[in-house]
């Protein structure tokens, strides 16, 4: 339907006179933090190519429904994008928090994927495990001794946290904190014992050996981390707590922007020079079509939503 769509003399009108004024992306996270750079150099190029000024616009709080709600509520004509992590916050949030002012599903339409952020289980070196299977006889060793560390509760470091003792059959405990500075602290002092951590976030540490990286969770083993196997390859199942980072715009866009959009996503991430500075960002450039992340945000609301009423995660105020 799309691709008859583009082919009309209609569609094509409508993809060559867009844009004609500046566009906005929000981001509803805290400027400096990984969403916030992979978008600038990501619609820096994006903009370069349409001859447009593209504005990033950070709007953080509540674990990003601040912003989402913003677009939510703009315009449908392709001037305002958010960009959100289908995986985790953006699918989970429609459990975490039952009075949102927005439907993800239906009150967005994804414009692409721009790339994935893999994660890994991490260790204070202090704790006698040097690999997953050591870690799994320790936690059964010690039911519930062993306490994970994550930004707060209902955040993709706790959900994570949930779905790998479930998967590996241990018990652990959680502890929520304010921020990833506090929670590295206890974990650098072995006041905690893990993390299911962004590899970018803690590599420095692990190659300093601060940190002991047991297990990738991902589909595939991190170029940052090619001597840790995956999950997957140590025996216990497929467990992938990767970030993706997607751009969406307001239902209601016309389909000839949204084509735009992705095509010139997809030129941004053919440049060499975007790519090598995505990567140094701690992101792997992958684009996915917007079937494709629909698909994903769809599957991830059924799972988180059994996840979080199973494990009876709340958020305070929900």
């Amino acid at each position: 339907m799309l691709a008859l769509l583009l082919g009309s003399p209609l569609a094509s009108l409508g993809a060559a006179e867009y844009p004609e004024r500046p566009i906005r992306v929000v981001v509803p996270f805290a400027g400096a933090g990984t969403t916030d750079i992979a978008s600038r150099i990501l619609f820096d190029r994006v903009a370069k190519s349409i001859g447009q000024t593209i504005i990033i616009e950070n709007r953080p709080g509540a674990g990003g429904n601040i912003g989402l709600d913003l677009a939510a509520k703009s315009p449908a004509d392709g001037y305002t994008l958010v960009v959100a992590d289908p995986m985790t916050s953006f699918s989970a949030n429609v459990t975490l928090m039952p009075n949102l002012a927005f439907n993800p599903l239906k009150d967005f339409v994804p414009i692409a994927n721009f790339g994935t952020t893999g994660a890994a289980i991490i260790v204070t070196p202090s704790l006698p495990a040097h690999s997953l299977a050591e870690f799994v006889a320790l936690a059964k060793s010690k039911p519930g001794q062993l306490l994970y560390g994550s930004t707060g509760n209902g955040s993709p470091g706790h959900l994570n946290g949930e779905v790998l003792a479930r998967l590996l059959g241990i018990k652990a405990v959680h502890v929520p904190y304010r921020n990833g500075g506090q929670g590295t602290t206890d974990l650098l002092a072995g006041r905690i014992h893990f993390w299911i951590a962004q590899i970018p976030t803690r590599l420095e540490q692990v190659r300093k050996g601060l940190f002991r990286a047991l297990a990738v969770a991902g589909s595939e083993r991190s170029p940052d981390l090619p001597d840790v196997p995956t999950v997957r390859e140590t025996g216990y199942g497929d467990f992938d707590a990767s970030s993706n980072y997607a751009v969406f715009a307001p239902t209601g866009v016309p389909a000839a922007v949204v084509a735009r959009l992705h095509d010139e996503i997809g030129k941004a991430l053919r440049d060499e020079t975007v790519v090598t500075k995505l990567r140094a960002a701690g992101l792997e450039p992958k684009l996915m079509e917007s079937a494709e992340v629909t698909k994903v945000l769809q599957d991830q609301i059924v799972r988180w939503a059994d996840i979080i009423r199973t494990a009876d995660i709340r958020i305070s105020g929900q």
